[in-house]
């Protein structure tokens, strides 16, 4: 039941994923690669650090902890629960299982 949905339905959702990219990252493509393969259970959306101010000015700690790419905030009801580097499908799936 994986789907892409805008942002602010992701955040809004009982658990939703924002996945943050950026121009010419080899990890970003390889993440976005193994989701079109297996995508997550939950919905999720794609922004890119660039384009993102409207998500990232109204969830400045999720903005503050971005460091390496691709990076993904774990959200509930309108309010971040993780942070988390997004690696790849496994590791956001091990910390989906966790909550």
């Amino acid at each position: 039941m994986a789907y892409d949905m805008g942002w602010q339905q992701v955040v809004s959702a009982e658990l939703g994923v924002i996945i943050i990219s950026g121009p010419d990252c080899l990890h970003c493509i390889e993440l976005q690669a193994q989701l079109s393969e297996k995508s997550l259970e939950v919905p999720f959306h794609w922004t890119n650090r660039n384009d993102g101010s409207e998500i990232l000015e109204k969830y400045p700690l999720f903005a503050a902890a971005i460091d390496v790419l691709p990076f993904a905030g774990i959200f509930s009801y309108g309010k971040g629960i993780e942070i988390i580097r997004a690696a790849s499908r496994e590791r956001i799936e091990e910390v989906l299982s966790e909550l």
